[in-house]
């Protein structure tokens, strides 16, 4: 059945040529009509080369809708000390995309040389900035979403992209949202959300621990939103004068291994929420120009001052890790085996005890074990009682386990909530990263018509080893689950513009090149991305999951993706067909990825591909 419907998989979409221009023979005097008319603002570029006489006509628009709203941008500009008409030229420059498809255009060539006229009617410039608008509107409304599901660091990323938008747009004193019953300017609504949920992230520690015999202490943060554990924030930290890279926090606990710090020698820890979020921007090319060109106010409540234990307590490792689990001895005879698999497991890791570790293991759970410690240093944050134990088709999931994994050549870290999959014989068989409990909640709030239980949790289950698979490079698996016939498309900016047998898609000044590739192509080209890294950490959001049509477990996933690697980063849009008929051999059909979404909002997804 799997291979019949493979070689009717193809692809609707088609990845083609932008459209040649539809030149307009127009005399000297249509343009001097347009040009002596107040009624229109106009822009005017020549070149023997029409792409770049027309990028000339809408940079000489662009300046002259900077003069006529300059003055709605003068008090921002002068809040931060600048000059206004280079602040109103640099915000109004991030308008380009959509002023290329609002605006008219004549042309006409004449010995050789194109000659073209951009120009919009006074009365629809205040149309020009409604794409804005909406977009400022559906980031709040993400904002507010994010944060009603208690995800802070998303909260604040979506509140602080909607807030810069809203700097850029020249009418924003009519901008107003519904806030308790009654209409509040947008600006204002979003300036006092940032502060109020930055007020409420608490840090505090958890345990603060000095290793014998080891130059390195370890601090354990808790951090919480109205006493609820925060999932998917950001910050940094600073400590003797030294900034360190991004860390996580991930249901409501983070990790920082302070290398060479002397006992007692630092009281304070001092703490910077992640707010801005620039290196998820790149999903939306016209915000991250906005968050380049934008002066947006510091939010000083971004800053936390933690109070450090004065001397840390000198500790076997294994003492990190056993208090915590004094309360499982309460827990029914079945899940406690599991359990105390689990702690054992734990210790044995944390005393760096690799042997024993491995007695837990199967054989294939002992490949993916070595692996997993081999994934940057490891270490095991202290548990509470919050594992989950799940039954699924003649094996048991106990999810997430926090963990730490740091790349010293790097100076990044990571956390993932760790899942242990055991066998009916009680041994480990496979280890994964977990998904975002967001995710996890969007695939089983499905009704039953999307699948059982099992369904759903088989899926969580394989998009989890998938994910797992990349950062662990697991390069036989990746091939295991591919199609042999697989339609594998990857998108990449490019700049600038090229049209070439329509395998570029126009967007904007931009372009995306979309490439096929074969499943020997695309595993060789893995390969050498592998062999290249200290490390891959993939992290998926904003999920949206569904079945075909009809009894077959045929499912499509299109997910956020954000990338990340000791020498690249890069944050894009996933969609994966798969097939789980067979819930224990997992296949792909379809993966595409790209940069950015369509013009329309959309992703590539089901839609898109044809079944007969």
């Amino acid at each position: 059945m799997a291979h019949h419907f493979i070689r009717t998989v193809s692809i609707l979409f088609m990845l083609g040529l932008p459209a040649l221009p539809n030149f307009v023979s127009a005399q000297n005097s249509d343009f001097e009509k347009i040009k002596n008319s107040a009624e229109y603002l106009w822009g005017y570029g020549e070149s023997e080369d029409y792409d770049l006489a027309n990028k000339r006509a809408l940079e000489d628009l662009l300046s002259k809708i900077s003069v006529h709203v300059e003055s709605e941008f003068e008090y921002v500009a002068e809040e931060a000390g600048g000059d206004f008409k280079e602040y109103t030229k640099s915000v109004i420059n991030t308008y380009s995309n959509a002023t290329l498809t609002d605006t008219r255009e004549k042309v006409f060539e004449k010995k050789g040389v194109y000659h073209i006229l951009r120009y919009i009617k006074n009365s629809d410039l205040q149309k020009l900035f409604a794409h804005r608008g909406k977009k400022i509107r559906d980031y709040l409304y993400l904002g507010t979403k994010a944060q009603r599901e208690n995800r802070a660091g998303d909260a604040l990323r979506y509140y602080y992209w909607s807030y810069a938008l809203y700097l850029s747009h020249p009418y924003r004193s009519e901008l107003k949202a519904e806030a308790d019953n009654r209409d509040v300017l947008i600006g204002l609504l979003l300036h006092d959300r940032i502060n109020a949920l930055l007020s409420k992230i608490k840090f505090s520690v958890d345990g603060q621990y000095k290793y014998e015999n080891e130059d390195k202490t370890k601090v354990v943060l808790s951090c919480t939103v109205d006493g609820e554990p925060v999932n998917s924030l950001d910050f940094r930290y600073s400590l003797a004068g030294n900034v360190s890279p991004p860390n996580e926090v991930s249901n409501g606990k983070t990790e920082l291994l302070l290398i060479g710090v002397e006992q007692g020698a630092f009281e304070r820890l001092n703490i910077r929420i992640e707010y801005k979020y620039e290196n998820k921007s790149y999903q939306d090319q016209e915000l991250y120009a906005v968050l380049k060109a934008v002066n947006v106010p510091f939010f000083k409540k971004s800053a936390k001052s933690v109070p450090l234990t004065v001397t840390p307590r000198q500790v076997k490792a294994k003492k990190i890790i056993t208090p915590e689990f004094e309360s499982l001895n309460k827990l029914d005879e079945s899940k406690n085996f599991y359990r105390k698999t689990v702690k054992k497991l734990l210790i044995a890791i944390t005393e760096k005890d690799y042997d024993k570790a491995s007695a837990y293991f199967s054989p294939e759970g002992k490949e993916m074990f070595h692996k997993l410690i081999q994934y940057g240093q490891v270490s095991v944050l202290p548990l509470s009682d919050t594992l989950k134990i799940i039954r699924l088709q003649g094996e048991t999931l106990v999810r997430s386990v926090p963990m730490a994994f740091y790349f010293p050549n790097s100076n990044r870290q990571f956390m993932e909530s760790v899942v242990f999959t055991f066998n009916d014989e009680g041994l480990i068989d496979a280890v994964s990263f977990a998904l975002s409990d967001h995710t996890i909640f969007d695939i089983l709030s499905h009704t039953d018509n999307f699948g059982t239980v099992s369904d759903k949790y088989t899926l969580i289950k394989f998009m989890e080893f998938y994910k797992t698979a990349y950062s662990l490079k697991r390069l036989e698996y990746i091939k295991s689950v591919f199609s042999e016939n697989a339609l594998i498309i990857v998108g990449t900016v490019l700049k600038p513009t090229v049209s070439i047998e329509g395998r570029y898609k126009s967007l904007g000044t931009e372009a995306i090149r979309y490439q096929r590739f074969s499943k020997k192509e695309y595993i060789e080209r893995l390969e050498r991305v592998f062999n290249s890294k200290e490390y891959i950490n993939i992290d998926f959001d904003e999920a949206i999951v569904r079945k075909v049509n009809g009894d077959q477990k045929i499912y499509g996933i299109q997910i956020a993706q954000q990338y990340y690697s000791s020498n690249y980063n890069d944050f894009g849009y996933l969609f994966l067909m798969i097939d789980l008929n067979d819930s224990l051999n997992p296949t792909i059909y379809v993966r595409t990825w790209q940069p950015e979404k369509n013009a329309d909002g959309s992703i590539y997804g089901l839609e898109d591909f044809r079944m007969n």
